[in-house]
């Protein structure tokens, strides 16, 4: 069977290959990610698909020559996600008045939400890397100014891309939802299939005991 590496620190990814009933071994990324800036001609989706890659590329493997329970071929996934609204990137907020800044801007509006997603085949010499992206659209409600205060003492959106988390009390904000929702969370599930059947690790592989 292959060990599957998530090369992210993000409880929601996590969580999200528990609810599939993959195992995993979380492992560090000692990729520095680039800061947001406005766009560079582009677009979002090889934006996201190249950061993916570079994270799964700079992944921290443990050694199977010191355990041997990670023999065998090493599937390394990364992804990251990002809000694209007015042709700017909204990444994670500075601070509480950015993200009350970005709330108050996607209020009303759509948005769209873009993950890419890599996964890297590592097995006798090989090095492979199979990336793909996602993308959702997503329509706010409009928010008032007490309303998004309130949300941002919460504290959930100060370390969520746009400001806000559609698995949370941030759900209310959403009328509605074009395309995956488990994107919008982090970890496009559909999309992380089809990688795994690319590989010959199909999902209903990891669920046989």
């Amino acid at each position: 069977m292959s060990q599957i590496f998530l090369a992210s620190a993000s409880p929601r990814r996590a969580a999200l290959l528990k609810l599939i009933g993959v195992p995993f071994h979380v492992v560090p990324s000692d990729f520095e990610e680039p800061p947001p800036t406005r766009w560079d001609n582009s677009g979002p989706a090889p934006y996201v698909m190249r950061l993916a890659r570079e994270k799964a590329a700079h992944a921290v493997l443990p050694d199977q020559r010191d355990d041997k329970k990670y023999a065998g071929k090493k599937l390394v996934l990364a992804a990251d996600t990002i809000v694209w609204h007015e042709g700017e990137i909204l990444g994670k907020p500075r601070d509480e008045n950015h993200a009350r800044e970005m709330l108050q801007r996607l209020s009303g509006a759509s948005h769209q939400v873009f993950t890419g997603v890599c996964l890297r085949e590592i097995e006798n010499g090989r090095d492979e890397f199979h990336v793909a992206h996602q993308t959702t659209n997503v329509q706010f409600r409009p928010l008032n100014v007490a309303w998004i205060s309130r949300y941002v003492a919460t504290g959930e959106p100060l370390d969520k891309a746009g400001a806000y988390a559609a698995q949370g009390r941030g759900a209310a904000m959403i009328e509605s939802i074009g395309g995956d929702f488990w994107n919008v969370v982090g970890l496009p599930l559909a999309t992380l299939g089809r990688l795994l059947e690319t590989v010959g690790a199909p999902l209903e592989e990891w669920w046989i005991k």
